[in-house]
């Protein structure tokens, strides 16, 4: 039997709880100071609008947060309703932070003190649970999340106090608090996927305690561990077509059988169901609910039996976490009870029907594979998923998120394996359990996740690179190797004490009170990770957001793209009331009935077909094969055919939703009223869409008429001079990853196609003040001072073109200063090194820019702009071997194969590609 008392015999430690609250507070301040003060990009803005609007987001629809953020809406302590709702991520990461404290120095009481009574081992507790909780607090990903509205700070505070939680019961184990203890940490993890999925990793683990008897000894705590481990093992050694999942379950039950018959007198078998039961969810929501009732069943009968024997196996607590955990469910309910309220932002409709709901709960808007499945089909090289790969290699998180990389990562490193070392040691039934957590949140998560690297085709055959960085996904690994850093702390100091003063009191104490002082290491992840996380004084996606409405006639119709064009518009519009009259219709989610539909009964957006033409409904050929359709087809005026609404084949091309309703918006709307498109409208369009869509400021406006320029000179120029605010684009303060800079690059493009078009119409003083407004507002952007170098050069103006050129050198060298890892402000200020090299001759100057533009596009050889810049840049230097060379590392990446330039390339016939833009 595993005795884990601590010897403090349940006193109230008030040194403990001053601490603890002090790191709230000292987490909470910092967090308040790097506030967003609007909405950010991605998702936030969605999240805001929800909130406020109590609308529906995207599934699994997240209740509960949405819900605390209506509350946070309503409390007027700021006057900006968003910056008062990113203040719940504040809160909630700042007690991240305290239960992180706590949870650390709960183990190290466990692993290293010899009695509470003894100063100094408290005081080591105290010092590493400080060290520990505020690495968590400052590292990297974790404080990105504290200062947005996202799921992700309330998911992890959830999910380390369930931890918390877990080595309560275990010191409780035996008293009538344990039970109550337990149910509590179930229902805090059934309440939290109402947050997010993420507080849900921690079950598979806390779950060892709850089912294990207090006899169970060391040598069960790691058989159980070695099983989780071996699943994970289990995973890599049947991917990529050596069996697959069904070879995967099968050796699973075969192993699991075989632990739970070694272990059997050890366990509470009521918790064992309980617990199945709860964790379904994992697996698939409808799954939950089918196992719920005959779990319920099952423990009444198996109390029946074990009552009328004498077993003992917790049935009655083991129905009281049935019950309690779907009480924390039930929120969920919460979904189809709004949408049936008909709320603006109602993403799925979930209160169509029963199956509508669940299918919303199991997330199938993104594909029928389950995500079981699709774990044995990598999407990724092992070698790029856990290491360092643009926006999804696990290493390349994990070694930024404490000291941004370099070499201090390597004693940080090097203490939080300290840490797991020494827990491993002093307590292997706490320690292993703690280690397996972190392998489960790391190596089991990029296992789980499966992210794309953009080298590999899908069963569907596409390819595809993330779109964004996923390490919001990795936090939770993160946040407890931050506490194993403390627990490494904790260890260092309790050696150096006992090896170096053993028999000495007033020495140890010494040691103690000097090694105190490791105590600040958390401040260089403070330091380090302060600038990146600052988002006092962003309001860039707010900007975007309004120029891109601002560019709109009243009353109009803008298609927009994806997350960051459509979001912050809802945000601006449901949340600050602002130019609501503009109707946003979103591509990616017009692929969608219900969205269609929307659109046309909410959103009075002209569409011509009826709900059953538009609505899909399950239907089953006489065959057996079930697919989901309109009941009715429709006129596909300009295919000229009766058409079902769904994706389907037209001559050689695959005819998407979207597609169609485009078509149908545009004739139906009759010109009544103005029709944008935030980017180019597709390509294959039978209206020829594009051969009308003129190019207004940062969108595009459909004419009647195509035109000779498509540049409405006018109207755009107008907009840059006038109307569009660029507050804060000139401070090169603020920080902008490169997803931030790649949103604006539209934005400076459109102005190029402006002064074109003045310079070919001889307005060239307006074009001159329109790019001059442009480098004093967004002088980030180097194109207006490339064309202008461009203009004052052929003027025979050399000196103004170098000044220029000069002037955007040290612009673009102050932002990549304070923007490291931005690779657009490192290619552009490679390109201006190399005009002003070839302007003055000088070699040092246009080797160096090649170089930055090298490192670049080695960085993230996926990026169609870094690519574009490298090929320039290569083929202006006659380097063809280089070039062909980019071509092959660039076409690794498959969806990159459609791109004609790489294609020209890579064929033996290489053309010449154009000089880079401006120059």
């Amino acid at each position: 039997m595993t005795d884990f008392s601590t010897g403090n015999g349940g006193s109230f430690d008030r040194t403990n709880a001053f601490l603890a609250a002090l790191v709230f507070v000292i987490s909470f301040v910092v967090y308040a100071l790097t506030v967003q003060q609007s909405f950010s990009f991605w998702d936030c803005g969605e999240f805001i609008a929800c909130a406020y609007t109590m609308g529906i987001p995207h599934p699994p629809g997240t209740p509960l947060l949405m819900l605390l953020g209506r509350v946070f809406a309503l409390v007027p302590f700021v006057e900006d309703i968003s910056h008062r709702i990113n203040y719940l991520s504040v809160i909630s990461s700042a007690l991240t932070a305290m239960f992180s404290y706590l949870l650390a120095v709960k183990m190290i009481r466990h692993f290293f003190s010899r009695g509470d009574d003894n100063p100094l081992n408290r005081l080591i507790a105290y010092f590493g649970g400080l060290t520990g909780s505020f690495f968590v607090a400052f590292s990297c990903t974790n404080w990105a999340n504290s200062v947005e509205a996202e799921a992700y700070g309330l998911a992890l505070a959830l999910s380390v106090a369930i931890v918390w939680l877990t080595f309560r019961y275990v010191e409780q184990r035996g008293t009538p608090q344990a039970a109550m203890t337990m149910v509590l940490a179930m229902y805090l993890a059934m309440v939290g996927l109402g947050i997010h999925m993420t507080v849900f990793l921690v079950v598979p683990v806390c779950a060892i305690f709850f089912v294990l008897k207090k006899e169970a000894v060391a040598r069960d705590y790691l058989m159980v561990c070695a099983f989780a481990v071996i699943e994970l093992l289990l995973i890599i050694l049947f991917a990529n077509g050596r069996g697959g999942s069904p070879i995967f379950m099968l050796v699973s039950l075969i192993l699991g059988a075989v632990l739970l018959f070694m272990l059997y007198r050890k366990i509470h078998w009521g918790i064992v169901i309980a617990l199945a039961v709860c964790s379904s969810v994992m697996i698939s929501f409808s799954l939950y609910f089918k196992l719920l009732p005959v779990g319920i069943v099952a423990l009444v009968v198996l109390g029946a039996v074990a009552k009328s024997r004498g077993w003992s196996i917790q049935w009655k607590t083991a129905l009281v976490i049935l019950l309690v955990g779907f009480i924390g469910f039930s929120t969920h309910f919460y979904i189809p009870i709004r949408s049936s309220l008909s709320p603006r932002i109602d993403e799925n409709n979930p209160s169509r029907d029963w199956q509508t709901f669940v299918s919303f709960l199991d997330r199938q808007q993104y594909g029928q594979q389950s995500m079981v499945d699709r774990m044995f089909i990598r999407r990724g090289s092992w070698s790029n998923q856990f290491g360092r790969h643009p926006h999804m290699g696990f290493w390349s998180y994990f070694e930024e998120q404490y000291s941004r990389g370099g070499w201090l990562f390597v004693p940080f490193f090097a203490l939080g394996l300290i840490g797991m070392a020494v827990a491993i040691r002093k307590r292997q039934e706490l320690g292993i359990p703690f280690f397996t957590l972190f392998i489960l949140c790391s190596v089991g998560l990029v296992l789980y996740m499966n992210f794309a690297d953009g080298t590999k085709y899908t069963p569907e055959g596409g390819a595809y690179l993330e779109v964004r960085d996923r390490d919001y996904f990795f936090t939770p690994a993160f946040v407890f190797f931050g506490i194993a850093m403390g627990l490494g702390i904790a260890g260092i100091m309790q050696y150096v004490k006992d090896k170096f003063a053993l028999s000495d009191p007033g020495r140890q104490r010494n040691l103690v009170y000097l090694m105190s002082v490791l105590v600040l290491l958390p401040g260089i992840s403070l330091g380090k990770n302060y600038h990146i996380n600052d988002r006092s004084k962003n309001i860039l996606p707010y900007l975007y957001a309004k120029n891109l409405l601002d560019t709109c006639e009243e009353n109009a119709i803008i298609f927009t793209s994806g997350d960051n064009d459509t979001f912050p518009l809802w945000c601006l519009q449901e949340v600050y009331d602002y130019r609501k009259d503009v109707r946003v219709v979103c591509l990616s989610l017009l692929d969608t009935d219900w969205y269609v539909a929307q659109m046309k009964n909410r959103y009075d957006v002209p569409i011509s077909l009826t709900d059953k033409q538009i609505l899909w409904y399950p239907m089953t050929y006489d065959n057996g094969v079930e697919i989901r359709q309109p009941k009715k087809p429709f006129n596909d005026r300009p295919r000229g055919r009766k058409a079902y609404l769904q994706a389907s084949m037209v001559g050689d091309n695959v005819v998407r939703v979207q597609h169609m309703i485009v078509d149908e918006i545009v004739i139906e709307n009759k010109w009544e009223v103005p029709i944008y498109f935030s980017s180019p409208p597709y390509a294959e369009s039978p209206l020829r869409l594009r051969e009308f869509a003129m190019h207004c400021g940062q969108v595009f406006r459909l004419d009647r008429e195509p035109s000779q320029n498509l540049v409405d000179v006018e109207k755009g120029y107008d907009l840059f001079m006038n109307v569009y605010r660029f507050d804060g684009f000139e401070n090169s303060d603020v920080y902008r990853n490169e997803n931030a800079t790649g949103v604006f690059l539209g934005l400076g493009m459109s102005s190029i196609r402006i002064y074109d078009a003045l310079i070919a119409q001889g307005d060239r003083d307006r074009a001159v003040a329109l790019m001059e407004r442009l480098r004093e507002v967004y002088p980030e952007y180097w194109q207006p001072t490339a064309v202008l170098a461009d203009l004052y050069m052929s003027e025979g103006d050399s000196v103004r073109s170098l000044e220029v050129l000069q002037q955007a050198h040290d612009t673009l060298e102050a932002f990549l200063a304070s923007n490291l890892e931005n690779l657009y402000y490192r290619q552009d200020l490679g390109t201006i090194k190399i005009e002003i090299g070839r302007i003055t001759g000088d070699q040092k100057m246009s080797d160096e820019g090649v170089n930055l533009i090298w490192e670049a596009f080695d960085a993230n050889r996926n990026s169609g702009y870094a690519f574009n810049r490298m090929v320039s840049v290569l083929a202006n230097a006659g380097r063809l071997t280089d070039l062909q060379r980019v071509a092959r590392q660039h076409a690794e990446y498959r969806i990159n194969l459609r791109d004609s330039r790489l294609q020209r390339i890579l064929g033996m016939g290489i053309s010449t590609p154009p000089p880079t833009p401006g120059f």
